[in-house]
């Protein structure tokens, strides 16, 4: 089990933050077929098969925790830097 864990500071509104990362869950739908449900005004969950994780929204700093399972591990690379430069984008 390969684990991604990211930290982005951020000065967004709260408002704006979460709509920010809804937008950032879309685009990781279209891609990688995760689904996302709000767990509570700070926390959204993704997942899919092989796929479980959390995106925290802090006062002013977003983390990502998400584990992949065996077979998508070997995407590790790829969605570690394509979630980094999404959140480097949108929250600086």
């Amino acid at each position: 089990m390969s684990n991604i864990s990211l930290r982005q500071r951020h000065n967004k509104k709260p408002e704006e933050l979460r709509e920010l990362i809804r937008q950032m869950a879309i685009k990781l739908e279209e891609r990688y077929q995760l689904s996302s449900r709000w767990l509570n005004n700070d926390e959204l969950e993704v997942a899919r098969s092989g796929v479980k994780g959390r995106i925290t929204l802090g006062i002013d700093e977003v983390k990502v925790d998400i584990k992949l399972g065996l077979m998508m591990g070997a995407f590790k690379s790829t969605i570690q830097k394509e979630i980094s430069r999404s959140m480097a984008e949108k929250l600086v």
